[in-house]
């Protein structure tokens, strides 16, 4: 949904990244799923926007599937598999070895 940060539409951006669960997507529908700190205007907000902006009518409905990971949840989740594929590099195991102590504190991306 960072097409929605695009818009200039922060608070929007925020909850899609951090309070909606992807149910299921097929356009110009779209299925989700709020937790509790998303505003109930959520799916008016979006069809709104993308109204205005696309000029595109999209029906958005709420479920209480369980649903993907938030995008958030989502990035995390890629970034701890990588630090694990990091930690287990043969030279990162050996300087960790030989630097007792010593942690890995940042991932980058890629």
């Amino acid at each position: 949904m960072s097409w929605v940060g695009h818009q200039r539409e922060g608070i929007l951006h925020g909850h899609l990244l951090y309070d909606v669960h992807l149910i299921g997507f097929s356009p110009p529908n779209l299925t989700l799923r709020l937790s509790q700190k998303a505003p109930k205007d959520l799916p008016r907000q979006l069809e709104g926007l993308l109204k205005k902006k696309r000029g595109e009518a999209w029906t958005i409905a709420i479920s209480d599937e369980i649903g993907h990971l938030t995008l958030h949840e989502k990035d995390q989740k890629a970034s701890e598999e990588r630090r694990a594929e990091i930690l287990k590099e043969p030279l990162v195991t050996l300087l960790m070895d030989a630097l007792p102590g010593t942690t890995l504190m940042h991932v980058e991306d890629r």
